[in-house]
Parts: structure tokens; C-alpha cells; sequence
């Protein structure tokens, strides 16, 4: 490790090799020499990025002394704590590390037009400038896929796992030595943030907005008796559910899937005019974002969500469609409205397609509770 980065690893209060899980793609393999991977020259040309032709020959030399290489992919867009940790702790795991930086046109054609905040000059350059990464490689939307992991074929590869299928996990392990599995250094993502700054901005229109959440949710907790401490799934309701942005009803979405928890809440759309948002119009109830919707934005690529979701108010008929397309089987909720219609159809959409439905009993969350 170089002396420089060590200001840094205190700034960030990382601890380089915590939270991090290893999977060596050969058996028993205990050093870089016996990995068992292709390298660039096994590999044809097509299949690769073209690298720069210095950062190529420092790869060469790199590795005629015996480091290890390194490489760690991502967009770095609004780069953050939770960046520095994860690069740090990239950089932990191998002597000369490589980030390949996703070019300003891939990330549009991935995330839209309103990104990235930052283009890809200045991430470069900001990377750069923290003093411990070896080599940058800005990717370009038409290059080959996996051509920079094909075109480098890293000693140690720092992934996130949940970005790549089974199947593409076990193809990884063709085109390096080893697969680090680094889980996010930060709970929110830099969309998170993004998100926040801008719901940030738009709540101002509304006077005295998060003290009317708050009040609402308190009177929520007293209506339906939650425990002052609650446990598990109902605690995480509460630890979001002021997030909302709809002060007359508030919504909550929770979700543990592949290890990680995911929450989501109602969003009002503060971009409508100001009549709609104070009168509430029908207007207002369609520009609304449903909490389910909300969580499951942030999970991403998510094709059959098996794992229960917990809610605050039992899903209307038209979020159940969702749910049910994405694969739930199994709901457990606070509060119902089961005199709307909208309910009465919900339930109807439940039973038809084999969704359990469980009213939770706030006493059974309760932490204080005598056994």
C-alpha cells in the first residue's frame, strides 16, 4: 500500500479488508502465479478494448515484477464516501489497481439524459488526483462487452455481486485470477442522493412539509398501538416512513432480497401546480409514486422478487398487478382501506394469483414486550 493513501484510509474510516468476501476461481490456488485464468493474449482481439498504449505497457511491466492487478468498474458519478471506501478497499486487494470509468455516453444510455451530474473529464481526473489508483480506462458505449476485464485480465476483479447473473458470474471467472466481492461502502447510491437533492428542493413548496409527515405518522404509531421500540420489518417501516412526501398519507415498503434491505415510500410529484398539489386532485392521486413502485425502482433489475415485502398500507389494485408480474407471493401489511373499491379489487387480484396476505400484529414487534 502506498504511504500516501494512508491519510485517506483514516478520512474514511475504512478498514481495508472488512466486509470483503474472496472467491478464488481455482482450487486451492494460493498466489498469482498458479491462477489458472486466461490472459490477453489467449483472447482475440475483437473480444477487447483497445487499451492506451502507456497504461498497457505499465500492465506489462506490473506484472513482469510480480504485482498483482487489479481492476474495479463503475460510473463514479457525484463521487462520494461511499466511492473512496470502495476504491480503497479495491486498492487493499491487489498492488497496481485499474478503474474503468464508464464514459459519459454509456452512462446516459444506461441511467438517461439527465446524467451524469459530473462528466467524464472531471471523474477522471478526480480519480486521478486521489494518489493510489495505478491506471484509468474510460469505456466507451460500443466496446466489446467485458472488453476491458477480457483486454486486462485482472489478477483480482472487485465486483458487486448482484450486477452480474449466475450464469455471467461463472463466465467471469474465465478472465481472472479471482473474483473480490465487495459489497456498497455507502445505503444510499449516488441516483439515491441525486434523488434527494431534487425532492429536497421541491418540498420547499410546501409550508412546514416534514413537520406535517412527522405529525401524521405519529398519529399513525397511536391509531395502530406500534410498539415505542419496534423490531425487524415493522422497525424498518418506521426508520422511513417520515421519508414519504405525501403529509395526509404516508406510505412505507420494505424488502430483504439477496441479502441486502430495500425501502420505498410514497412520492408526491411537487412539479405539479400548486393547485393540484394543496387540493389534492386526481391529478395529484395519478402523478403520486407508490411506495412499492418507489422500492422497486431502486432495486433495479429484478425479475422474480420471492421475498416478502413488508407495508404500511395494504397495495392498491393497480401496484398489485405489479407485484404480482414481478413475483411476490407473500404480503405483509399494517393498514387496509377495505371499503375502497380499489382494495376490494386488490385482495380479489391476491387470491386469483396466489399472493398470502398477512395483517401484522404491531404486539408481536414489540421489544419490550414481557415473553
Amino acid at each position: 500500500m502506498k504511504d500516501e493513501t494512508t491519510s485517506i484510509y483514516k478520512l474514511s474510516g475504512v478498514d481495508p479488508v472488512k466486509d470483503i468476501s474472496i472467491h478464488n476461481t481455482t482450487d486451492g490456488a494460493a498466489s498469482v502465479e498458479t491462477f489458472n485464468h486466461k490472459l490477453p493474449g489467449d483472447i482475440p482481439a475483437k473480444e477487447k478494448t483497445v487499451l492506451d498504449e502507456t497504461l498497457a505497457r505499465n500492465i506489462a511491466a506490473a506484472r513482469l515484477q510480480g504485482k498483482t492487478i487489479g481492476l474495479v468498474q463503475g460510473s463514479y458519478d457525484l463521487f462520494h464516501l461511499g466511492h473512496l471506501r470502495y476504491l480503497l478497499k479495491a486498492k487493499s486487494l491487489c498492488d497496481f489497481l485499474i478503474v474503468a470509468l464508464d464514459s459519459d455516453e454509456k452512462i446516459r444510455k444506461r441511467k438517461g439524459s439527465g446524467r451524469p451530474i459530473i462528466p467524464e473529464g472531471e471523474r477522471y481526473d478526480f480519480i486521478n488526483l486521489l494518489g493510489f489508483v495505478d491506471g484509468i480506462i474510460i469505456k466507451q458505449v460500443n466496446d466489446p462487452k467485458w472488453g476491458t476485464i477480457k483486454a486486462i485480465c485482472p489478477d483480482v476483479l472487485v465486483v458487486v455481486k448482484e450486477n452480474y447473473s449466475d450464469d455471467e458470474w461463472a463466465k467471469l471467472r474465465t478472465y481472472c485470477g479471482k473474483l473480490a466481492v465487495l459489497p456498497r461502502q455507502s445505503k444510499s447510491s449516488t441516483s439515491d442522493k441525486i434523488r434527494k437533492i431534487t425532492i429536497s428542493a421541491q418540498r420547499n413548496r410546501i409550508e412546514n412539509l416534514d413537520e406535517k409527515i412527522a405529525k401524521t405518522v405519529e398519529d399513525m404509531r397511536a391509531r395502530l398501538n406500534i410498539p415505542k421500540e419496534p423490531t425487524g420489518m415493522l422497525a424498518r417501516i418506521f426508520d422511513v416512513i417520515n421519508e414519504s412526501t405525501d403529509w395526509v398519507c404516508p406510505v412505507a415498503a420494505v424488502c430483504r432480497y439477496n441479502g441486502r434491505y430495500y425501502s420505498g415510500t410514497n412520492k408526491s410529484d411537487f412539479n405539479l401546480p400548486m393547485y393540484d398539489i394543496v387540493n389534492r386532485t386526481e391529478l395529484y392521486y395519478a402523478a403520486t409514486e407508490h411506495a412499492e413502485v418507489n422500492l422497486l425502482k431502486k432495486m433495479g433489475e429484478v425479475e422474480n422478487l420471492d421475498s416478502p415485502l413488508y407495508i404500511s398500507l395494504f397495495p392498491c389494485d393497480k401496484c398489485m398487478k405489479i407485484l404480482i408480474q414481478k413475483g411476490i407471493k407473500k404480503i405483509y401489511y399494517l393498514e387496509d382501506h377495505e371499503e375502497r373499491h380499489w382494495s376490494q379489487r386488490s385482495h380479489a387480484l391476491a387470491d386469483a394469483n396466489g399472493v398470502k396476505t398477512i395483517k401484522i400484529n404491531p404486539a408481536d414487534y414489540d421489544a419490550n414486550k414481557k415473553s
